[in-house]
């Protein structure tokens, strides 16, 4: 059956139930004269007058209560699929499932749950904290938050935080017991290296001094499954790591963390959330994408220019 027939059913039903073209026009959001020519088509498809016109009212025929009895069942059914579909997708949006790795989890997720959870107390948000690179699809993710880098092209992606720099830091500790420190290769065996999300593999240290660029690899004093343990064993004295400014601001500032070397760094993609491009975030969601972007405005991202309005 053809869309335009089912409309017709659906608009007869209307006046069926209306008992009046004007009223069943307001019903379905039409003019009275949209109502009356779609009537007069059914009737000269099926070949059979349904209703019975006066100046005042309108009456279904026999043949129009025959065909009544048939049509509302189905109408009713199509109905209440629709229905049962918007409810459902409704029902989804009172929950989501999202993969924050750690430094994210802390810098931008843990600072907002309060507020966020007080004004959607009825939202059921999992939050899996994790650093490897999961397949968004196949672990039925709503959304997962990676760097810039980690970012992958068929999926949408919406900027939450600024870049960031790598920078060297150790304990007052670990740079007390040792002097004349000039050059990362002055430490080279006691870095604590960072395992890859991808692929498991150590992570060597990029490095950038003006025009002067270096790559570490080889032995190292520790390897840290992520970049909260690579703290952790710096904080404890046991080597120097490379982390991001922000996830070690508040250790600088209180001393228990040093930054050696500042002018050796490099750049760091800020972070995003990312979607795929078939889905759309539940409003909650995309709000809980605005508190932790904290008003940052978004510029574009592969080509295609993803607005974040604050």
């Amino acid at each position: 059956m053809r869309a335009g027939e089912i409309l017709e059913l659906n608009t007869f039903l209307a006046v069926a139930r209306a008992g009046r073209f004007a009223a069943a026009a307001v019903d379905l959001g039409v003019t009275p004269s949209a109502v009356s020519q779609s009537v007069r088509r059914l009737e000269a498809r099926l070949g059979i007058r349904l209703f019975s016109r006066t100046t005042r009212s309108v009456a279904l025929t026999e043949a129009g209560e025959a065909l009544l009895l048939e049509v509302k069942p189905a109408l009713d059914l199509l109905a209440g699929a629709e229905r049962a579909m918007t409810e459902s997708r409704q029902l989804a949006g009172g929950k989501a499932r999202i993969s924050v790795p750690a430094v994210a989890m802390e810098l931008l997720l843990a600072p907002i749950l309060v507020g966020f959870r007080q004004a959607h107390p009825d939202f059921r948000l999992d939050i899996v904290v994790e650093d490897r690179l999961t397949d968004l699809v196949a672990q039925r993710y709503d959304a997962v938050i990676r760097r810039g880098d980690l970012l992958e092209q068929d999926m949408i992606a919406r900027r939450i935080s600024e870049d960031d720099r790598l920078i060297l830091v150790a304990s007052e500790a670990w740079i007390a017991s040792r002097k004349g420190l000039k050059h990362p290769r002055d430490f080279a065996r006691e870095r604590i290296a960072i395992r890859r999300p991808r692929s498991g593999a150590v992570l060597p240290w990029s490095l950038v001094r003006n025009d002067e660029a270096l790559v570490m690899r080889g032995a190292s004093a520790l390897v840290a499954e992520n970049a909260l343990a690579a703290r952790h064993y710096a904080i404890a004295g046991l080597g120097v790591a490379l982390l991001a400014s922000r996830f070690v601001d508040s250790m600088l500032r209180d001393g228990t963390l040093r930054c050696i070397l500042p002018a050796w760094g490099s750049p760091l993609p800020g972070f995003y959330m990312m979607y795929p491009h078939r889905g759309q975030l539940p409003p909650p969601l995309d709000e809980l994408l605005h508190r932790m972007a904290g008003g940052f405005k978004v510029t574009a991202h592969g080509g295609t220019p993803i607005v974040h309005d604050g």
